[in-house]
């Protein structure tokens, strides 16, 4: 078995026949990695990292998690490995406005069919969310949200994490508070964690930092990426 949990291989993204947004990329992430990758608006993060979560499916290449090719699973494989092994927190949030802190979160056992083994309040309290756990979603700040969502994608227990812009809505303040909670989450639970961001400035904690430009992905600082 690989000690790599994600390995991508000659990845190719077009849409519509144009000129490719991820062009031949290939690059592998090691367990408990915090990888970084930036760029500019529209240079195709969001694309990858929907990729690396089954999500989208890329024109061409592989991508291998746990020595599995997720290209080739069928939507319900995919599915089941989302709801093992990735969370996904999004730049604006994604919870379900009438349901409240408390639901938001426990949102994954539902479609998982597993009983709370008090891993919810568990979760509220790690992110300070416990006392606004029966608000509705749509009464709460934006640094309430963003844990809030960060909690939910923890609650199956993932072993890797997908931030997308995970701070683009949010003030100062907060952002410093999430970029402390993910970092936490990859030091006390081996979490692995990618992040994608046009904000340099938040990749100063990452372990590893990824420039995607033109279609093309190089290590911070020039220098192409090891190839697989």
């Amino acid at each position: 078995m690989s000690r790599n949990i994600i390995e991508v291989r000659d990845l190719v993204k077009k849409y519509n026949g144009r000129k490719a947004i991820l062009d031949d990329i290939s690059f592998s992430v090691g367990k408990a990695e915090f990888i970084a990758v930036y760029g500019k608006s529209g240079c195709g993060k969001t694309t990858l990292l929907n990729i690396l979560g089954g999500l989208d499916r890329p024109t061409s290449g592989s991508v291998l998690i746990d020595d599995v090719d997720i290209v080739g699973l069928s939507e319900d494989e995919l599915a089941k490995l989302r709801l093992k092994k990735i969370g996904f927190v999004f730049q604006d949030f994604n919870l379900l406005m009438d349901l409240t802190v408390r639901e938001n979160v426990a949102l994954p056992l539902r479609f998982s069919k597993t009983k709370d083994d008090g891993r919810v309040d568990d979760l509220l309290a790690r992110f300070d969310i416990k006392h606004i756990a029966k608000e509705t979603a749509n009464k709460i700040s934006g640094g309430e949200a963003q844990r809030t969502a960060i909690a939910r994608a923890m609650m199956n227990q993932p072993t890797i994490i997908l931030a997308d812009e995970p701070t683009g809505n949010l003030d100062l303040e907060n952002t410093g508070n999430v970029m402390v909670i993910l970092e936490g989450l990859r030091k006390d639970f081996g979490t692995t964690l990618i992040l994608a961001t046009h904000d340099q400035s938040l990749t100063s904690q990452a372990t590893r930092k990824l420039l995607l430009d033109e279609g093309k992905l190089s290590q911070s600082g020039g220098g192409s990426v090891a190839q697989n």
